[in-house]
């Protein structure tokens, strides 16, 4: 892990060769990791960098939070423990791209329960994991949430606040009147007027439609999940 930090170290990168060669010749898999690739690494002698650049190299991006939700299923279905919706989610969103304090966060949470007696839940979750949010929560604007949706969809984010019916705005703006219910802590009323005035009844109309629509709409799922990881 972190090859990067060889360079300029002469003696380790020699003795690295050697095991790099020996593990090589028996056939086994080795995998390295590097914040860059191999010829951006200053500081290691050509025999290693052209070893290291024998492989396959592969971007990884840090995970999404479909992804750290399906490692925290399976990392409690190894510890056998049946771990609720609304805690993955929780947990999901506030780790940040280090898997470890993923990890981390559910094997405290289980040992609490352990310890405890009681069954995990989300407000067990919030308590043993309080110091994940503390300084960390960025808050979230209905403005924001407007911008994002707007961009999403190729319009402005003065678009949305028009009166107008037309599908691809008022499509869009449910969406965004749908997010801004779910990512903030504003109110209906106040989701009204942040879209040009609307009543909060056109507001609890809109969120009400695209629920609906999340039964079935697997592309609008898809829209909703990316709008919402990039506010995580």
């Amino acid at each position: 892990d972190d090859i990067q930090f060889l360079a300029g170290k002469e003696r380790t990168q020699e003795e690295f060769f050697f095991t790099f060669n020996e593990l090589y010749d028996h056939q086994k898999q080795i995998v390295i990791s590097s914040d860059c690739q191999p010829k951006q690494v200053t500081g290691l002698v050509e025999r290693l960098r052209s070893r290291f650049e024998w492989g396959l190299m592969v971007d990884v991006q840090p995970p999404d939070l479909e992804t750290k939700m399906a490692i925290l299923d399976k990392k409690a279905e190894q510890e056998g423990i049946q771990l609720p919706e609304d805690v993955r989610v929780f947990i999901a969103r506030h780790t940040r791209s280090n898997l470890r304090e993923l990890e981390g966060a559910l094997v405290k949470l289980i040992a609490y329960s352990s310890v405890s007696g009681a069954a995990i839940t989300f407000s067990m979750a919030e308590q043993v994991l309080r110091h994940m949010t503390v300084g960390t929560e960025r808050k979230i604007t209905i403005e924001a949430v407007i911008k994002a949706v707007a961009d999403r969809f190729s319009l402005q984010a003065t678009q949305l606040k028009l009166k107008t019916n037309a599908w691809h705005i008022s499509y869009p703006r449910q969406v965004a009147m749908y997010l801004a219910k779910d990512l903030t802590h504003a109110s209906l009323p106040e989701i009204g007027r942040a879209f040009g005035g609307k009543h909060h009844t056109t507001v609890l109309h809109s969120i009400q439609k695209i629920e609906q629509l999340r039964h079935t709409d697997g592309e609008l799922n898809r829209i909703i999940q990316s709008l919402t990881d990039s506010f995580h």
